[in-house]
C-alpha cells in the first residue's frame, strides 16, 4: 500500500512540475502576425496571451495545455483567422531561460507560421 501511495505522489509530482514550466511565466520574442511584431507570451494557469511589446494591446488569447514536452493550444479570442475548435500542437523545450516552440501540427497556418524558429526569451512579471 506504501509503495502505491508513494507512486501515486510521484506522479502527481511529475505532472504538477511538467505544468509549472509555463505557469505564471512571460516570453518576449517576434512573431509573424503577418509581419513580425515583437510580443509577449504571458502564461496563466490554463491560458495564454499574446500581447504586443509595443502598446500591450491584447492580439490573441489561447487555451493552453501540457504534457511533456508538447503544448496544445485553442482560440479562446482574438484577431487570428483561427476557428476555436482547431488545436494547434507544438513542440517545447525551455533551457537556460529560452523558451523554443515548434509546430508539430497545426491546421490553422496562419497560426503556425506566426512562431518563428528563434528562442522566446524569459521577462519578469
Amino acid at each position: 500500500m506504501k509503495k502505491i501511495l508513494l507512486v501515486c505522489f510521484l506522479l502527481l509530482a511529475i505532472i504538477l512540475t511538467v505544468n509549472a514550466q509555463l505557469t505564471d511565466t512571460k516570453w518576449k520574442n517576434l512573431m509573424n502576425i503577418p509581419d513580425p511584431y515583437e510580443t509577449f507570451l504571458q502564461f496563466k494557469k490554463d491560458t495564454v496571451m499574446i500581447n504586443l511589446v509595443s502598446d500591450g494591446m491584447l492580439i490573441e488569447t489561447m487555451n493552453f495545455k501540457v504534457s511533456k514536452d508538447t503544448l496544445r493550444i485553442t482560440k479562446l479570442s482574438g484577431m487570428s483567422p483561427c476557428t476555436e475548435d482547431i488545436i494547434g500542437v507544438y513542440r517545447f523545450e525551455i533551457k537556460e531561460e529560452k523558451l523554443t516552440i515548434t509546430a508539430i501540427r497545426d491546421n490553422c497556418p496562419e497560426r503556425a507560421t506566426a512562431f518563428r524558429p528563434e528562442a522566446w526569451t524569459k521577462e519578469k512579471i
